[in-house]
């Protein structure tokens, strides 16, 4: 009943309002976005400004962002549909009817498709939802989809370098990472992934699920226990900083990757 009145608030403060409105309301909201009704008021609120302004890059955008933050505060069970839906909005920011689309394309397509691209961020809100849907997706759809997503972040670096503190480059330090897993299948060692981290890191040491993703991705593989350590524990040292949502999480995941360290340093 609770979620029930907080939408109907939601809508009875959206009704009628102008895009403009939608945006001025979310973005005031916004530093509290890790708590969930709160960022699902902001959903509300940009889904609104989209009925109203519909294909708006911008409003698709944002969608795109916090569809995959909701995913992110959700039960496993259900976010998958926050991955989705920001997979679905960041394409059509980029132009194309949504992820359907872009799972026909071929790889050169594809390619084809990422070079007339000039949004970085919305790239990297489609690399962050199809990735994250790679797990439940069939082993075949999902190999094939690897390079397109590779490509969508080497892309992504290129036009929105310091877009969300450097996320382009953590990601696709954290997808070489795991590529490195197939040997030569992708011609990926881990050292490869390590700059990425490096870079994301200098571009924005405050950010502090660079340093979780640091630690999870490429020092449990290199059998690195004090850097995971180091990692770690800088992330529950640090202050919120500007990054409240992230960083908010970033603290929960080291807390809880530390607690289990002997799970992955056996």
């Amino acid at each position: 009943m609770r979620r029930l009145l907080g939408w109907i608030v939601v809508f009875a403060v959206v009704g009628g309002a102008t895009p403009a409105e939608c945006f001025r309301q979310a973005e005031a909201l916004y530093p509290q976005r890790y708590q969930l009704p709160v960022l699902e008021r902001i959903l509300a609120l940009y889904e609104e400004a989209l009925r109203l302004a519909p294909r708006d890059p911008e409003v698709l955008i944002r969608l795109a962002q916090h569809w995959y933050e909701w995913g992110v505060l959700v039960p496993e069970e259900r976010e998958e549909e926050g991955w989705r839906k920001a997979a679905e909005y960041a394409f059509q920011a980029l132009g194309l009817s949504g992820l359907d689309e872009a799972l026909r394309l071929s790889n050169e397509e594809f390619r084809e498709f990422l070079a007339r691209c000039t949004e970085g961020r919305a790239l990297l809100w489609a690399g962050h939802g199809w990735g994250q849907l790679l797990g439940r997706m069939n082993p075949f759809s999902a190999f094939f989809a690897l390079p397109k997503i590779r490509a969508i972040y080497e892309r992504a670096m290129e036009l929105a370098p310091t877009y969300m503190a450097g996320s382009a480059f953590q990601a696709y330090g954290a997808l070489l990472a795991n590529l490195s897993d197939y040997g030569i299948l992708f011609g990926v060692k881990l050292a490869q992934a390590k700059p990425y981290f490096e870079k994301a890191l200098e571009i924005d040491p405050t950010y502090l699920d660079h340093y979780v993703a640091y630690a999870k991705e490429y020092a449990v593989r290199a059998k690195d226990r004090a850097l995971f350590e180091s990692l770690l524990r800088q992330v529950l040292e640090a202050p919120i900083g500007n990054w409240p949502f992230w960083n908010e999480v970033a603290k929960d995941r080291a807390a809880r990757f530390l607690a289990e360290i002997e799970r992955y340093f056996k």
